[in-house]
């Protein structure tokens, strides 16, 4: 009988060369009473499984994140937690939301809190920097102080995204605790307007909005979205979008996307996403909250 392929292959990635690994093979598919094909085809087809080995299951972008965690040493999530991170890339794919990040962080996972700093968008690029120590939660994310410990992107709205810009942008994140005064000492989400150091609050690439529409729960994916040049929408939690801002856009700020801070102003919220790219439809908005909701409830 046959020694089985699949000992073939564990044998050539766990031992020797592959002519010492071909000839224990042949010996003991003899001894058994088989025959083999010649040793120079069976090296031959060593040699393709060593160079060629199985493609991953999963996503290639989320493949990628994987690959960045392990060659920095973080430790990655759970193999559970990576099929639901997995599944969050792919339905964000399907939505037609991805193609539009600049950025995407997912702190909320049960990898460590090295593995929750880096883009999945880009996994080399705009690794955020845990900037005076916030509080990382397993499956949460992370928590401040409201005193000086923050997120930095390392993304700069100006020389930095090519999907957000200044007439078509978005950006925001999942908190676990939002308030409506996104300046206030308890808010997560201190960045929810444009990453400066203007005082005004809940806008995006303006300075003197008209009206600022807001979300309206406390806990759940919120944002702001900028479709052209005269108006800004709030993104809610619930999946809807409000429409009635009305702002004329200023140019990009020269500056980073920050969590969980603002100029001075610093937050003790907590965290567990956050994302920069163009401007969101409704349908989008929507599927987006669907997917993440999906990931956040199987934690």
């Amino acid at each position: 009988m046959a020694l089985g392929l699949g000992i073939v292959v564990y044998w050539a990635t766990q031992s020797g060369p592959a002519a010492a690994i071909i000839s224990a093979f042949k010996s003991r598919v003899i001894a058994d009473g088989g025959t083999v094909e010649s040793p120079s085809c069976a090296k031959s087809d060593v040699k393709f499984l060593l160079n060629n080995p199985a493609p991953s299951a999963y996503d290639a972008d989320y493949q990628a994140v994987l690959d960045r965690a392990s060659s920095l040493g973080y430790t990655a999530p759970s193999p559970a937690q990576q099929t639901l991170q997995n599944t969050l890339v792919e339905d964000l794919k399907t939505a037609g939301v991805w193609s539009k990040l600049d950025a995407f962080y997912l702190f909320a996972t049960d990898g460590d809190s090295d593995y929750a700093t880096l883009n999945f968008v880009a996994p080399s690029s705009f690794q955020a920097t845990k900037t005076n120590s916030p509080t990382f939660t397993a499956n949460e994310g992370f928590t401040g102080d409201g005193v000086s410990a923050y997120l930095d992107t390392n993304l700069n709205a100006s020389t930095d995204t090519t999907n957000y810009t200044q007439n078509d942008a978005s950006f925001g994140g999942y908190v676990w605790d939002f308030q409506q005064n996104p300046l206030g000492s308890t808010s997560a989400l201190i960045a929810l307007r444009r990453p400066d150091s203007a005082n005004n609050s809940n806008k995006i690439q303006s300075g003197t909005p008209t009206t600022n529409p807001v979300p309206s729960t406390t806990t759940g994916l919120v944002g702001l979205s900028r479709p052209n040049s005269t108006t800004h929408y709030g993104l809610d939690a619930s999946g809807s979008v409000n429409t009635s801002g009305v702002s004329t856009s200023t140019s990009l700020p020269n500056a980073n996307f920050t969590i969980l801070r603002r100029s001075s102003a610093y937050s003790s919220g907590k965290i567990g996403l956050f994302w920069a790219g163009a401007h969101l439809t409704s349908a989008e908005w929507s599927d987006y909250v669907d997917a993440v909701d999906t990931y956040i409830a199987a934690l």
